[in-house]
């Protein structure tokens, strides 16, 4: 095989594999991840079952892969993390992640989506953690000057996420009426805290 025939081979089976994935999408939204199949994926996309199964294994590769291709959120974030300084940190990651669940001029965000599906299903849910974290965690390298980092980005992120989450899933009132930036400045100090602030003990 050539260079040239394995370059356009390896170019075909990444096509394929994201034809695959836009089945999975396109099942996992009209009918939600639990009552969808590896088979219906296959059969959604036109692609020979044995084939299809060296791509992406099972439904659940589907949903991972669906998942790394809609979050672009870590390299969205880099210039965020590269400007500025750690106080001003919180504030310039939830402008640069919030505005994402926004949804546009005819549809919802892909991660209102991306979340609705994974949070259906306890094994989606997982994959989603899973592969998020992964992630950002491949892309992200900054660290903010506190003990146990993990645990503070981990809590930063769960409260950004959450707030996304209240806002355009559960569609609370108080939360989704308030526009944009006044909804983060007044989630920034808690953001601080948690992201900046150093542990104390009693």
């Amino acid at each position: 095989m050539t260079v040239t025939s394995a370059a356009d081979a390896a170019e075909a089976r990444l096509e394929d594999t994201q034809t695959l994935v836009s089945a999975g999408r396109t099942l996992f939204t009209r009918y939600g991840y639990r009552q969808t199949g590896f088979a219906d994926i296959v059969g959604e996309s036109g692609l020979d079952f044995a084939y299809a199964r060296e791509l992406l294994p099972d439904k659940a590769a589907v949903f991972g892969a669906l998942v790394e291709r809609t979050v672009k959120v870590a390299g969205l974030l880099r210039p965020a993390l590269a400007e500025g300084t750690d106080e001003d940190l919180p504030a310039r990651l939830a402008r640069v992640y919030l505005p994402l669940w926004e949804p546009g001029e005819e549809e919802e965000s892909p991660l209102v989506e991306l979340y609705r599906i994974g949070l259906s299903d306890k094994e989606a849910s997982e994959v989603l953690r899973a592969r998020i974290t992964e992630t950002l965690n491949a892309t992200v390298d900054h660290e903010p000057a506190v003990e146990d980092t993990d645990a503070h980005t981990a809590l930063f992120g769960g409260q950004l996420v959450g707030v996304a989450i209240v806002r355009h899933l559960l569609g609370v009132r108080a939360v989704s009426a308030l526009d944009l930036e006044t909804l983060i400045e007044r989630i920034t100090p808690g953001l601080r805290q948690t992201l900046l602030s150093p542990d104390t003990t009693e």
